[in-house]
């Protein structure tokens, strides 16, 4: 929890219900509870109103705050909701329980706790321990990796295909989970497409825990991104104004009544549903293939078992460093187009000097420096177009994404149109 909000506790002379109804309430008023928390919160409150009145709970629908939290209500209305008797619709299988699920029950009832003051009476369980899950073996993700390198090499590969082997390419190399690929956007692509810039957010995390890493992504990662790109500019036609999400919708869709165009940003139970529906479809198509292995249909079979290296980046640029790191790549920059003015494109001096540059770019990525801020300080060092851009270390599929992101084009352009 952030130390810096101060929680207003509940009316205490609630009960039940009304008291779970109005801690929830407050709970989701914190600056630091995500959307997908918040759902959490509210699911968790309705399910132990619930509880209160079921004929095998303790408690009634009049229990005081000091006796909700404790041990054995508590315990009850897990066991009550780990079997099922709790749930709105009926399970498949009611007898099965999840120790995931109790994980993040026992997690919301603990900020209901708060929310209501009880801490000096609250007797709540400990958390079950996760369950283990046996890392994928080497030879299993080399194979993974070899049946995607076999889609990228194949020139007929539908759309949903590209976006599955590049979706599936860089959970392999990375090891992120489904949330944190949602959360990508172009800008955390670096200007090759080598690295990728990930926010951590911990289970449990609040604003204040999270952080930046950088993970290397590998020669596969990078063709399939180059090839998946074009295919998203394609997908973003329908879409007006910015669009920086780096995994969009394939199709239309409606969202309250009113219709979404493809080219949205997916959400994890989309990009789940997509990877799975995917591999299905790309699985039955190459059955019989001779080098052909099954793809997993889940994601999270991809991030087991990997372990990327990482490199610490900052949450937000520090100002001083980068206006050093921009002074840095507008020298370089300059001295690459002067060679190129100069008549000199690939000779050794011109070589030499987009090492320079790409290093200075790279490092401003690094720092957290936006793309369009780069590619400014590069058009007023005089390189301009796509050649010299991708010279200075901008691949140019990046930078037709970036273009794009901007809604109005790179500040080149936006220059020359002005």
């Amino acid at each position: 929890m952030s130390e810096t909000h101060e929680v207003e506790v509940v009316d205490r002379t609630l009960t039940g219900g009304e008291l779970l109804a109005a801690a929830a309430a407050e709970v989701k008023s914190w600056p630091f509870i995500s959307a997908s928390r918040g759902r959490q919160v509210t699911w968790v409150a309705n399910e132990y109103t619930r509880a209160l009145a079921h004929p095998e709970h303790p408690l009634t629908e009049q229990a005081a705050v000091d006796d909700l939290f404790t041990r054995e209500p508590v315990d009850a209305y897990l066991q009550l909701a780990r079997t099922g008797q709790l749930r709105v619709r009926k399970a498949a299988d009611p007898d099965k329980g999840s120790d995931h699920s109790d994980q993040i029950r026992l997690e919301v009832l603990r900020l209901l706790v708060t929310a209501c003051g009880a801490q000096d009476t609250a007797d709540l369980p400990p958390q079950p321990d996760p369950p283990r899950k046996q890392p994928v073996a080497k030879r299993a993700r080399a194979l993974l990796r070899a049946q995607l390198t076999e889609l990228a090499d194949s020139p007929d590969a539908t759309t949903s295909q590209l976006r599955m082997l590049a979706v599936g390419a860089v959970v392999s190399d990375t090891g992120i989970r489904a949330g944190e690929m949602c959360a990508l956007r172009i800008e955390d692509l670096s200007p090759l497409l080598e690295e990728l810039r990930v926010v951590r957010r911990p289970q449990g995390w609040s604003e204040s825990e999270a952080y930046t890493e950088l993970l290397a992504l590998s020669g596969l990662s990078r063709a399939a991104l180059k090839r998946w790109l074009p295919q998203r500019q394609r997908l973003l036609e329908r879409v007006g104004g910015t669009a920086t999400a780096l995994w969009v919708s394939l199709h239309g869709n409606h969202h309250d009544g009113q219709a979404v165009p493809a080219g949205t940003p997916l959400m994890p139970r989309g990009l789940a549903r997509a990877w799975t529906r995917a591999v299905t479809e790309t699985n039955i198509e190459m059955v019989g293939q001779p080098s052909w292995e099954p793809l997993p249909t889940r994601m999270e079979q991809l991030r087991r078992g990997v372990k990327p290296k990482a490199v610490a980046a900052p949450m937000q640029p520090d100002a001083e460093k980068a206006a050093d790191l921009l002074d840095a790549v507008a020298a370089r920059g300059r001295a690459l187009a002067e060679l190129r003015r100069a008549d000199e494109t690939d000779s050794t001096a011109e070589l030499q000097a987009r090492v320079v540059v790409r290093q200075a770019v790279r490092d401003a990525w690094a720092e957290g420096i936006e793309h369009a801020v780069q590619l400014s300080v590069l058009a007023n060092a005089g390189l301009t177009d796509t050649a010299a851009l991708a010279a200075a270390g901008f691949d140019p599929v990046l930078l037709a994404a970036i273009e794009r992101g901007q809604g109005w084009g790179r500040p080149s352009k936006a220059a020359a149109a002005g």
